[in-house]
């Protein structure tokens, strides 16, 4: 350090100039700054991991019962019964007599004992179950008839004709097969114009 009134050099910390005798001003000491306390980074908090785990889904409830379907389905075999009455069958006559005589035939050529008495009204049908072998035997000799003389087509070259009046309530109807006349069939049709085979006129 240096004397402030002389200039001379003298020792550090002296309190007087040696030179001159001087009081020295003190120079203060640098005081190291404090280290100031560093401050770590503040860390973020670690994220919660996503929930992988599977979700469990609640069981599908069973199917309630719907009334909707119980209603179309009730409605369907109403209208199949509806049809059937219509259009007969099942011992309950027919509409129109060619159906009728259509479904005898079949009923020949089947040699089906069971549907040719459905063709009857109820209290002929009581006494023709009596005598099914009968009617089984009349079947078949029938058919062997109309085979020998038509072939084994001979229902589909069967045409059915037009009703003829035989009575009160019975009717024939012409029969031809391959454009050749074979015979009469006679029906009769009840007070509800439903028809049905002639048992007067049924010979087995």
């Amino acid at each position: 350090m240096f004397c402030t009134n002389c200039g001379k050099e003298v020792a550090d910390g002296a309190m007087f100039c040696t030179s001159c005798g001087a009081k020295l001003a003190q120079e203060p000491v640098a005081q190291p700054a404090a280290e100031q306390p560093v401050t770590a980074p503040a860390q973020e908090a670690p994220q919660a991991a996503p929930n992988t785990a599977p979700v469990s889904v609640p069981a599908t409830a069973d199917k309630k019962f719907n009334p909707v379907i119980v209603v179309v389905a009730v409605a369907a075999v109403l209208v199949i019964a509806l049809i059937l009455l219509l259009s007969g069958g099942g011992g309950g006559g027919y509409k129109d007599y060619k159906d009728l005589v259509k479904a005898y035939y079949e009923a020949v050529n089947k040699e089906d004992v069971n549907a040719m008495i459905k063709l009857f009204d109820k209290d002929a049908q009581k006494d023709l179950r009596k005598d099914e072998s009968d009617i089984k035997e009349a079947l078949e000799d029938i058919k062997d008839d109309l085979v020998d003389e038509y072939g084994k087509s001979w229902l589909k070259d069967l045409e059915i004709g037009k009703r003829q009046s035989a009575g009160k309530g019975t009717y024939r109807v012409s029969i031809e097969i391959d454009g050749d006349f074979y015979g009469y069939l006679y029906i009769k049709k009840d007070n509800k114009d439903r028809y049905y085979i002639d048992e007067e006129n049924f010979d087995y």
